[in-house]
Parts: structure tokens; C-alpha cells; sequence
């Protein structure tokens, strides 16, 4: 019953667009369902996990109000399903100090599981409680009596009322229009919604589908095995690292006379992919430890020193990144992408540093549990710090001390640039000012007009965009 209703408010609350206010209120809803259900087991003093990982489900569904950037609500929405899958994999009887890098694997094929066939427990717990069961019979048979005895009465009266009244007879017609066409839309949402609800709560209660799945252990390989890829990548970076040093001497002469590139296009190009690699190192770093032996005590020193090495590679590396991004951005100012390529740049940085203070110390089971509070910490601080109000105090910066100022881009940002653009206003000179002005007039103007034509729907808003 209760993910009846949870799929009902789910169906009443996700429409119009995107998922914003009425997404949260609907994980509010499933959160209040679970509570309702069993709420000893959820603020139980010796279970404060799960009240833990339900709460930030629904502080990153909050995040998806709080912020209207497009970047940051990709973020948001991935949080709320990590989240999830998190309460379902808890509920299955792990805990967050248990989680590895295989754990995390395993929590998303168990949130799978449980949203498709979670209902189908319900259903097999129920069949299975007979306790009542001839009590239930009873009062069932009596409401089918009910219902058939009802219905011929009500009928009758209600086509005579039709014939006598006008504005009745619109009104049932209009009641028997809506289930004939967006009724059964209604019922076919309600009920996928209600299916899924009803995995995920009973996942919440701590009773998720256990369904077998083979322990994977580490097939304990000596360190030259793992030595080979982790050197190769030892030279490999080294070499690299040594042509951004003839870069970082040689200027821009030595590029256009190697490459034909200006520093500006040399730095636009390739600061994403060195991101990427370095995350591509870390992954393999967690996987050369997994392959290793636990207690083979003279790989583990070895793995500590090429780790300790390709983690300083790796250091240089982002720190060439990041000299890459601060030309590019003192040459043409900040973008939201780019901010948000230096913010994923800092949940690296930290994920390294957890690297460093858990695998290269023999504390590997710390190593998923701290990573997931660095990126619980970071995805709020996201939502706080708002990316794109630091790109428009920084494009302002630049323009106060001469540089030129992009009405346009600044215009089509989201609405979390508004206060920030409206603040720093005074700074622009007179023929910028005017030309944002008109900008975001026109942005505005496209923007309300789309509004109203998909329909001006309260559930689909965000804080920032119900004060702009």
C-alpha cells in the first residue's frame, strides 16, 4: 500500500520536465513511506547508516532544487542514484566500512535487482503471511458483494443526474475523457513508479533481495606480473613529462616552431584528456593492488614504491593540467565547463591523497569508505560554492583590468549567474553593461516563451530560477 501511494504522488509530482522540486518531494515521500512503515528500524542507535545513506538521498535531490546549473544538476542526479543504490546495497546486509572498489560494483547490480524484481519479494512475503489470511478472504468476498450491489444504483442515478443538469454532464464527461486517454498514461506510470518504490522500501527496511553472487578474490599474482604495466606507466609519464618541460622553457617560440601552435591553442588542446589519464592511472593502481597477494609481504613493498612513483608522476601530471587550464583562461577568461574541469581536477587531487593514505599504507579496506565522504563532500560543496558565480566574478575580474567582456556567453548561463551578474554590473563599462542588459533580455524572453508553451509547471523549478 504504501508504494501505491508512493507510485501515485510519484506520478502527480514528475511531470512537466525536469526532474526538480517534484523529484525531491517525491524522495521526501519515499523516505516518509519507509519511516512510516517501520521507524524503529531506521533510527535504531545501532543502524544510524541507513538513516545516514537515506538522508543524503535526499540531500542530493535537494542539491537538484538549490542549483539550476546544468553541470551541477548532472551531478546532483548521479548522487541521487549512487545514493540509492547505496540504501539498497545496505540493506542487503553490508555496511559502508565494508565497502571496496568490488562492493561498489555489486551495490549497482543489487539496486538493478531490487528495482525490477523487488516487488516480487513483496509479493512472495505476502503470499507467505497466512496468518490472516481467512479474515482477509472475508472482508474481500464482502467488498466484491459491495461493490456489485453498488454499482447499478449509482449508475442509474448518476446518468439521471447527467440528463437533468448541463454543467454535471460536462463534468462526467470531462471525469470519462481523462480516464479514457490520460488515465491509463496515469495508471501505467503510477504502477512503474509503485514497482520500483516497493523494491527500494523494502530494500530501505533491511530485507533487499539477496540474490547469490560469487565472492571474487584476488587471484594473489606475484608483483612482476603487475610490475610490467605499473613501470611501462613509470616511463611512460616520464617521457611525457619531459616534453612539457621543454613546453614550460622553451614558450611559445619553441611551440610555434614545433607544433605550429599558439600557447592558447596548445593549452585549450589536451587538458581534459590528461584528467582522464591521470584517473585512468589511479584505476589501475586500484587494480594492481586487488591482483597482488595480501600476505606477500615483499610485493606489497614493491607496489608501495611504483605506487609512491606514478602517484608523483600523476601529481606532475595534473599540475601540468592545471597550467594548461590558467593559460587557457587567462587568454580567454572562465567558462562553466572549464570551472567544472578544475573541480574535477580537485576530487582527483583527493582521491589520490586517499590513494596514498590507505593502499600505500596496507589500509586498503579504508580506501572506498573515505572516497565515498570525499565525493559526499564534494558534490555539496558544489552545490555551495555555485561554479557559475565564480565564472562571472572572474570574467569580470579580467574585464575590470582590461579585457574584453562576452555579453553573449554571460546571457545564456543558468540562472545561479544571476546574482552575481546583476552584483557586479557596476564594474562593466556603460557599453558592456548595455550590452548584457540586452542579452539577457533577449535569453529571458526565449526562455520564459519556452516556459510557456511546455507549460510553466512548479515541479519542474529551482530555487535560482523561482528568484530570477
Amino acid at each position: 500500500m504504501a508504494a501505491l501511494l508512493v507510485g501515485i504522488a510519484g506520478d502527480a509530482l514528475m511531470r512537466g520536465g525536469l526532474l526538480r522540486l517534484g523529484f525531491a518531494i517525491w524522495i521526501a515521500v519515499l523516505g516518509v513511506a519507509v519511516i512510516a512503515i517501520d521507524r524503529d528500524a531506521i533510527l535504531a542507535r545501532d543502524d544510524r547508516q541507513r538513516a545516514l545513506l537515506m538522508g543524503g538521498t535526499l540531500l542530493a535531490a535537494i542539491g537538484l532544487v538549490w542549483r539550476d546549473s546544468p553541470m551541477t544538476y548532472a551531478v546532483d542526479l548521479l548522487a541521487v542514484l549512487c545514493m540509492g543504490a547505496l540504501t539498497i546495497w545496505h540493506g542487503s546486509g553490508w555496511r559502508i566500512e565494508s565497502l571496496t572498489v568490488i562492493e561498489t560494483f555489486r551495490a549497482m547490480l543489487l539496486a538493478v535487482i531490487n528495482t525490477v524484481g523487488g516487488a516480487f519479494g513483496v509479493a512472495l512475503q505476502t503470499r507467505d503471511e497466512r496468518s490472516n489470511l481467512a479474515q482477509s478472504n472475508s472482508r474481500a468476498r464482502a467488498i466484491t458483494i459491495g461493490v456489485v450491489l453498488a454499482v447499478p444504483p449509482l449508475l442509474i442515478v448518476t446518468g439521471l443526474l447527467v440528463s437533468s443538469d448541463k454543467v454535471f454532464d460536462n463534468l462526467v464527461q470531462s471525469v470519462v475523457n481523462f480516464l479514457a486517454i490520460d488515465g491509463i498514461q496515469h495508471v501505467i506510470v503510477a504502477f512503474v513508479l509503485a514497482w520500483i518504490a516497493a523494491g527500494w522500501i523494502r530494500a530501505a527496511l533491511g530485507n533487499a533481495l539477496r540474490v547469490p553472487m560469487p565472492d571474487v578474490r584476488t587471484p594473489t599474482l606475484p608483483f612482476l606480473s603487475v610490475g610490467v604495466g605499473l613501470y611501462a606507466l613509470v616511463a611512460l609519464l616520464t617521457v611525457f613529462l619531459v616534453t612539457q618541460l621543454r613546453v614550460l622553457f622553451g614558450g611559445e617560440s619553441f611551440l610555434m616552431a614545433t607544433q605550429g601552435l599558439t600557447v592558447a591553442n596548445y593549452a585549450r588542446e589536451g587538458f581534459f584528456q590528461l584528467i582522464l589519464a591521470a584517473g585512468v592511472v589511479l584505476g589501475t593502481l586500484v587494480v594492481a593492488e586487488f591482483l597482488l597477494a595480501a600476505n606477500d609481504t615483499r610485493a606489497r613493498q614493491q607496489f608501495r614504491v611504483a605506487g609512491a612513483l606514478l602517484l608523483v608522476l600523476v601529481g606532475m601530471l595534473l599540475t601540468s593540467a592545471a597550467t594548461r587550464m590558467w593559460l587557457y583562461v587567462r587568454q580567454f577568461g572562465l567558462s562553466e565547463d572549464r570551472a567544472f574541469a578544475y573541480a574535477v581536477m580537485i576530487w582527483v587531487v583527493a582521491a589520490i591523497a586517499i590513494f596514498a593514505s590507505t593502499m600505500l599504507r596496507d589500509r586498503a579496506y579504508r580506501f572506498a569508505p573515505l572516497t565515498l565522504v570525499a565525493t559526499a563532500v564534494w558534490v555539496a560543496l558544489l552545490n555551495i560554492v555555485n561554479i557559475q558565480g565564480i565564472v562571472v566574478r572572474v570574467n569580470v575580474a579580467r574585464t575590470v583590468s582590461g579585457e574584453k567582456f562576452d555579453a553573449a556567453y554571460h546571457a545564456q548561463l543558468s540562472a545561479d549567474a544571476l546574482p552575481a551578474l546583476i552584483a557586479s554590473a557596476s564594474k562593466l563599462t556603460p557599453a558592456d553593461c548595455k550590452s548584457l542588459s540586452d542579452e539577457l533580455a533577449t535569453s529571458w524572453t526565449k526562455r520564459a516563451s519556452n516556459r510557456q508553451v511546455n507549460g510553466d509547471d512548479w515541479r519542474t523549478l529551482d530555487v535560482p530560477l523561482m528568484q530570477a
